[in-house]
């Protein structure tokens, strides 16, 4: 796989959810305050005290000659490059790859390291290494040292059932540590170096551990396992060690929590592993200290004499169940007052001010094992008395990097309204649907003949005054009755119904100064441009409805001959090509001004930046562009409608950065896609970045088009969580049945689509279209995913091929599955470049009749 010189696709599954912390906070209600200070504001703290006091002493040739590769100071490393991501501090990022990347000599060696140790805590800091070469860094050293770490985990030695040893010198045995050793580090190699096996020897580790280490009488994980039942700490006939540690489960936690981050939902064992996430977490939750809310360092033996409130198991705890919450793995309600008691309990049991006005972290165990003996001469014996010798300190990196990732993730959970669906399949569906719901708007009908409209005139100001009172009524319709009604761009207001009656015509007139320049996306960049025949900005609650008729008047005189090929110079072309160089460049959206002479056509209907949308039942005719272009907007419905247009890029709905949206009984008969769902174009969509998720798509039928279900080409936020089923795509003039379009200048990551009970007739290209070198191609740095597409029950009658894939060395398109499917008169060979894995499971192609090859056999159809 190449190394993308910056922001690749790949970095986006750990930092995606870090990298917008600070925005969402700015959007929504302020965090909760912990003694003064948000939980962010006490990572930031911790932060900068121990970037004063620990100085260049974590790196080679620093102030610390005993600095080295280690796992404790990867830990803090990791937390810093995770922070200064966050919150855009490029000093925490330096020192913290400084602290890791500085051991790692010229020629890609680590200092101090032997790889025939097989020490499994030699694995954790090339997860700071890997999240550098993810931020772009050209850097062979450090490619060849975490290909060094790979090639330890290749050869180091397992269980009989394939578990890591936790060292060689540790034989047989599996620690909860160890989990968080190797597991996210694997996880997020597979990604980078494109080695999908790997997630199955992640996944299967997690799994073994579980079936040896958890305890149902207590819902806890015993610290560690020894297969031979030999150790002289291991019970004779479980192999468990003694006691319960509370840091080591801590470790487990977020093991399963920074993997899971990795993993496509399509991994078999997804569901073990959240299964196993809750268990931990409810377990974790029965043994909080009710009075501190942190863990002990035994947790279940609360004040025996000797125990301890310990501080780093309980920052990973906190941490581990918070990113739980946060990625959608364990429910909000179910555990959120724990989380926060667990978090203020941080702040006043561990945290202590210093008198030049830094805070430490307190009462952290400096570390514990089992084997062998300690310095003082006490066997590592695994009992509660061995426990509690170890030197509890101030300030260890085990517990300051698990501290500051709490601090994040709890700021992250309060500042989000609502936890992310996590999709994993059809058994997702009904989620996703909940969560979308259609307005509905108070019995008032404001006809616009009452505000001086008159049929086949220009009733732009009487539906514009319409619209203003109904909408300070409190909300209603705005009717427009039968006949044929002039007007330039509408502009729907909060609780306004546009309601278009039967027989009625709403006619958009062709004149430029009809329509206001706005603040706008074209063609997945934001400017300002042409209002769409139909807007609203920031509105709630809003709706065109009805059984009559938008016309938009579009035909090669008027709003096409702007993009019409045939005549040689396309006159949108300069401000097209000069908006893209603007999107590129960053300049600020009030300054890419078009409009008048720009020729930049107008969509039809475009709710911007609106909550709770409905369109239903219209018809909608000879559109400019794009039909249906809603734009991070959420909980939109449409349903009913009827598109027709044949023009350039007449696109029939193409949701962009939206949330919850529900397409059902619509009919498409395009010029271009006829649903197109995007998320934004290039550099600019990388500044907004913001998905289009949630997406349901049903009972509809796609006559022609360039595609059925398309997702891109304006995909840089990221397209997922998709469910097609039982429509109808059929015409000679429609291309293909499902699409994706991405190249390595969008970049973005598509992926859990889900298609079932479609009826395909003919198509020209190929029943699924997987393009990732449209336009573009792979001329750029920012790496396209394609993954997680499953189509079952699926059926064409004509096609000449079932898929068409195009990728490239670095791009990824994976698990991609057919199931219970009928393909029949295919016609040429399949296209598949640079994919990894495709299943089919029951699936049947049956090729147009054509000359017997050698050693054929009769078709059974």
């Amino acid at each position: 796989m190449r190394t993308p010189s910056k922001s690749p696709a790949a970095a986006a599954l750990i930092f995606s959810a870090t990298l917008t912390l600070v925005a969402a906070v700015q959007a929504a209600v302020l965090p909760q305050k912990f003694d003064g200070a948000s939980p962010l504001e006490w990572s930031q703290r911790l932060a900068d005290s121990e970037m004063k006091r620990l100085g260049n002493s974590l790196e080679a040739g620093g102030s610390n000659p005993k600095a080295r590769w280690d796992y404790s100071p990867g830990v803090l490393a990791l937390s810093l490059v995770r922070l200064g991501t966050a919150t855009g501090n490029d000093a925490e990022v330096q020192f913290g790859t400084r602290a890791v990347a500085s051991h790692v000599n010229a020629d890609g060696t680590i200092r101090g390291y032997k790889l025939e140790d097989y020490n499994i805590d030699n694995i954790p800091p090339g997860k700071v290494l890997l999240a550098a070469l993810d931020r772009g860094g050209q850097n062979e050293a450090w490619t060849k040292a975490v290909q060094t770490l790979r090639a330890q985990m290749t050869t180091h030695p397992r269980t009989s059932e394939g578990g890591f040893w936790h060292k060689k010198r540790y034989p047989h045995q599996m620690w909860l540590d160890g989990l968080y050793m190797a597991s996210p580090f694997l996880a997020q190699y597979a990604v980078r170096f494109h080695e999908p096996a790997l997630f199955d020897d992640v996944a299967k580790q997690i799994v073994l551990m579980d079936r040896h280490s958890y305890d149902p009488a207590t819902g806890l994980f015993w610290h560690a396992w020894d297969e031979s039942h030999s150790q002289s700490w291991a019970d004779p006939k479980t192999g468990h060690s003694p006691h319960f540690w509370s840091r080591a489960i801590g470790w487990y936690a977020m093991a399963i929590v920074d993997s899971l981050d990795y993993l496509p939902v399509s991994q078999p064992e997804m569901d073990s592993m959240v299964n196993i996430l809750q268990r931990l977490a409810d377990g974790a939750v029965r043994w909080q200290d009710p009075a501190s809310g942190v863990w002990w360092q035994i947790p279940n033996l609360g004040t025996r004499p000797g125990n301890y409130l310990e501080a780093s198991g309980s920052s990973m705890l906190v941490y581990a169940l918070a990113k739980g919450v946060n990625q959608g793995y364990l429910p909000r309600e179910k555990y959120e007052a724990a989380i926060l008691k667990g978090y203020a309990g941080l702040l006043k049991t561990f945290v202590k001010p210093n008198p030049d006005g830094t805070i430490r972290l307190t009462s952290i165990c400096a570390g514990a094992g089992l084997g062998y003996t300690m310095s003082n001469g006490r066997p590592r014996d695994g009992s509660f008395e061995y426990y509690m010798a170890e030197p509890v300190v101030d300030n260890d990196p085990k517990g300051t990097g698990p501290f500051i990732l709490a601090g994040m993730e709890v700021e992250r959970m309060l500042a989000k309204q609502t936890a992310p669906l996590a999709i994993r399949g059809w058994d997702s569906l009904p989620a996703v649907l909940a969560n979308i719901k259609a307005p509905e708007f108070p019995a008032r009908d404001f006809p616009i003949t009452d505000f001086g409209a008159k049929p086949g005139a220009d009733c732009s100001d009487a539906i514009k005054a319409a619209i203003t009172a109904c909408n300070q009524a409190g909300g209603g319709r705005v009717v427009v009755p039968a006949g044929e009604w002039l007007t330039g761009a509408v502009t729907l207001l909060s609780n306004v119904n546009l309601h278009v009656g039967k027989d009625a015509t709403l006619r958009f007139i062709f004149d430029e100064s009809k329509y206001p320049v706005v603040l706008t996306r074209w063609e997945g960049v934001e400017c300002m441009s042409f209002s769409a025949f139909i807007y609203a900005h920031g509105q709630e609650n809003i709706a065109v409805t009805g059984e009559g008729t938008l016309d938009g008047g579009a035909d090669w005189d008027t709003w096409w001959s702007w993009n019409n090929k045939k005549d040689g110079v396309v006159r949108q072309k300069a401000a097209r090509d000069k908006l893209n160089r603007m999107g590129e460049a960053g300049v600020p959206v009030a300054e890419r001004v078009f409009g008048p002479g720009s020729f930049l056509r107008p969509n039809f209907i475009q709710p911007y930046q609106c909550k709770n949308i409905l369109i239903e039942g219209v018809t909608i005719i000879r559109s400019p562009m794009w039909e249906l272009h809603p734009v991070l907007s959420q909980n939109i419905t449409v349903r009913g409608v009827k598109i027709s247009s044949h023009g350039p890029n007449n696109d029939g709905c193409d949701p962009e950065s939206c949330r919850d949206v529900l397409i059902e009984d619509t009919v498409f008969d395009t010029g271009d896609d006829c649903i197109a769902i995007k998320a934004g174009r290039n550099g600019d969509g990388r500044r907004v970045n913001v998905p289009s998720e949630n997406f349901v798509i049903r009972k509809c039928v796609m006559k022609d088009g360039h595609g059925g279900v398309v997702l891109g080409s304006e995909c840089t936020g990221g397209i997922r969580n998709i469910f097609v089923e039982d429509c109808e795509m059929d015409s000679p003039n429609l291309d293909r049945a499902l699409r994706f379009k991405d190249n390595a200048v969008r970049g973005g990551i598509l992926e859990n689509v889900f298609m079932r009970n479609v009826k395909i007739g003919r198509v020209g290209e190929a029943v699924l279209t997987i393009d990732l070198l449209y336009e573009e191609g792979a001329k750029g740095a920012f790496q396209p995913i394609v993954r997680n597409v499953q189509l079952d029950h699926i059926t064409s009658s004509g096609s000449p091929r079932v898929l068409y894939i195009r990728g490239f060395p670095g791009a990824i398109v994976d698990h991609i599955r057919i199931s219970d499917s009928e393909f029949d008169g295919v016609t040429q060979t399949e296209v598949v470049q640079h994919a990894g894995t495709i299943t089919f499971r029951n699936v049947t192609i049956n090729p147009a009749k054509a000359a017997p090859s050698l050693n054929s056999v009769p078709s059974t159809k």
